[in-house]
This record gives C-alpha cells, sequence and structure tokens, in this order.
C-alpha cells in the first residue's frame, strides 16, 4: 500500500476482550479502533499475525469438559467399589409369616381335692417298690451270670489251646522216638554184620594157620634157598656178602618200617576160593581191616626188598593187577592185623 508508515508496538493498542464473545463486543472494539484511526487522520493500519493473540479454541474447553467429567466419574466408581455398591446382594430367603397361634391360656380348673395320707394303699406300694427292686436285681443277676458265661468261655478256650499244643508236642516226641528207634535197628543191623563179618575173618584166619601147618611155605624154602646160595657164595666172596647184609641191616634200622604187599580190599564177602588161589601163589598171607573195617589181604612183612619185588610181580602175572607195595610201622600193622 502506498504511504505505508512503520508501526511501532508501543502505538498499538491491545485489547484483552475475548473476541469469541457475543456480537456486541466486537462491534464496541471495532467503534473504537475506527475513532482512533479518525482521531489520528490516518489510514487504518493492517496488524501482523504475530501480535494478534489467538483465540481460543471452543473444542479445546469441550475436551477439557469432557476429561474433567470422566476424572469426575471415575472417582464417584472407586468410592462405590471400595464401600461394597457393586457387590451381589445376598439373596434373603423370605420365610412365610408364621402365622401366630393364638393359643389362648387354658387355666386348669383348680382341685379342690385335698391330699390325705390315710387314702394310700400301702400294700400296693409296697408291692410296687418290691417289684422294682425284684427288678433290679434280676438284672444284676443277669449281668453276672453273662460275666461268668463269658469267664467259663475264655477258661475253654485257653484250655483248648493248651491240649492242642500238648498234642502238637506228644506228635513230635513220637516222631523223634520212632526216627531214634529206626536208627537202632540201622546200628544193630550194622552191628550184626560186623560180627558176621568178624567171625568169617576168624575162620578164615583159622584156615590159613592149617593150610600153613599142613604145607611148607614158599618163603622158608625161598629162605633156604637163598642161605644155600649165600653159603656158596661165601667161599667165592666172603667179603661181598658181609657188605650185603651190613647194607640191609643198616636200611632197616634206618627205616623202621615193615615191607608189605597189599592184595585187594574185599568190600563184600570173602570166598574161600579167591582165597585158595593166593594161597596157591604164595600161602604167607594175611588178612587185615582197615578203619572202615574192610577186609584187607597182605603179604609180608618181607626181609629183603628183592623178595618183595619177585611176589609182586608174581601176582601181576597171575592177573592180580590191583597188587601193590607199602610200608607200614610195627604200631600201624598189629592195630590193622594183629587184632
Amino acid at each position: 500500500m502506498p504511504d505505508e508508515k512503520d508501526i511501532e508496538p508501543e502505538n498499538i493498542n491491545y485489547t484483552t476482550k475475548d473476541y469469541s464473545s457475543g456480537g456486541g463486543d466486537d462491534e464496541e472494539t471495532s467503534s473504537e479502533i475506527s475513532e482512533d484511526i479518525e482521531d489520528n487522520n490516518e489510514p487504518p493500519i493492517e496488524l501482523k499475525d504475530e501480535f494478534v493473540k489467538p483465540k481460543k479454541s471452543i473444542l479445546l474447553k469441550i475436551l477439557f469438559g469432557i476429561i474433567g467429567l470422566l476424572f469426575l466419574l471415575l472417582i464417584i466408581g472407586a468410592i462405590l467399589y471400595f464401600t461394597g455398591f457393586f457387590k451381589p446382594k445376598e439373596i434373603k430367603q423370605t420365610e412365610a409369616p408364621i402365622e401366630a397361634q393364638t393359643a389362648q391360656k387354658v387355666e386348669p380348673a383348680q382341685d379342690t381335692y385335698k391330699f390325705d395320707i390315710k387314702d394310700i394303699n400301702s400294700k400296693k406300694l409296697n408291692e410296687q417298690l418290691a417289684n422294682l427292686t425284684n427288678a433290679n436285681l434280676n438284672n444284676d443277676k443277669i449281668d453276672e451270670l453273662e460275666k461268668k458265661a463269658n469267664e467259663e468261655k475264655l477258661i475253654a478256650e485257653q484250655k483248648q489251646k493248651e491240649d492242642e499244643l500238648l498234642k502238637e508236642k506228644e506228635d513230635e516226641l513220637l516222631k523223634q522216638k520212632t526216627e531214634l528207634e529206626e536208627k537202632k535197628q540201622e546200628l544193630e543191623k550194622q552191628k550184626a554184620q560186623l560180627e558176621s563179618m568178624k567171625q568169617e575173618a576168624l575162620q578164615l584166619k583159622e584156615e590159613l594157620s592149617n593150610i600153613n601147618a599142613q604145607e611148607p611155605s614158599v618163603s622158608t624154602q625161598d629162605k633156604v634157598i637163598q642161605d644155600a646160595s649165600n653159603k656158596t657164595t661165601m667161599n667165592h666172596d666172603d667179603k661181598k656178602v658181609e657188605n650185603l647184609n651190613n647194607n640191609s641191616i643198616k636200611k632197616e634200622n634206618k627205616n623202621g618200617f615193615l615191607m608189605l604187599i597189599n592184595v585187594a580190599k574185599i568190600k563184600g564177602v570173602l570166598y574161600k576160593k579167591y582165597l585158595d588161589k593166593l594161597t596157591k601163589i604164595n600161602p604167607n598171607i594175611k588178612l587185615c581191616r582197615d578203619d572202615q573195617n574192610r577186609i584187607e589181604l597182605y603179604y609180608g612183612p618181607f626181609e629183603d626188598d628183592t623178595q618183595r619185588s619177585e611176589l609182586l610181580n608174581k601176582l601181576i602175572s597171575n592177573k592180580f593187577n590191583e597188587a601193590y607195595e607199602l610200608e607200614f610201622t610195627q604200631e600201624e600193622y598189629d592195630k590193622r592185623c594183629n587184632y
């Protein structure tokens, strides 16, 4: 616009009135502005937007109002919640009103009867008292009888248990007795068998002694032959024979054992035929017993080991393959063979 003047802020007249109010205020402000312009005789001045105070929006007021209302409702709701307003109400069972029965009080009629002791029937009263006492006595007797019956029952049960225990013990004793008798019979049988075996052994021993008395023993014959051979050899070499005899004597003294041959162990019965076969080979046979009382047949004792080995070879050649050499002490020999 032509001839514009710079307006200083001091010359601007600010108004504090709300432009959003009614139309009367707007007219007043406009008239004042026109008057000022006329007084100054100056053209109207255009105000810049940055110097004009902004208008308050209606929406902002409405928004603040709604927020305040909501806040108020929230406070009221919290108060009602804590006071228990929203809790479900307990349904009270409404009972039907009971009709009050207006019972008229009946006043008992006053008896005009007067009690007299003479009117009491003492006989009947005594009978009733006696019946009551008898009933009590009968109850006591019944209790005593039941108690006594229970005691007798317990005693009978205890006696029955004791009888059963005694019977079991008797049965066990009888069983043990029968077992002992059976063992006794077995021992008697074994004893009888041992006696019979002993008699057989004695009989065989007697027969062997008779055979040895009737026939010359092979061992004595061998001894005679050996003596003769020794005599012939002594004529040729006396020193050699003496050395051999000395060595044999030293050997016997050193060992102290008797040289024997075990032919067989007889577990059952010793037959005469078997014994005759052995006596034909060499009659110098001994009947002995081992620790289990079994019969054993031995040859010996021998004075020389050569004689024993020769006889052993002879037995094996005659099919007595179980024969073997062994040595006994004198004590063991007496225990087994000289019983």
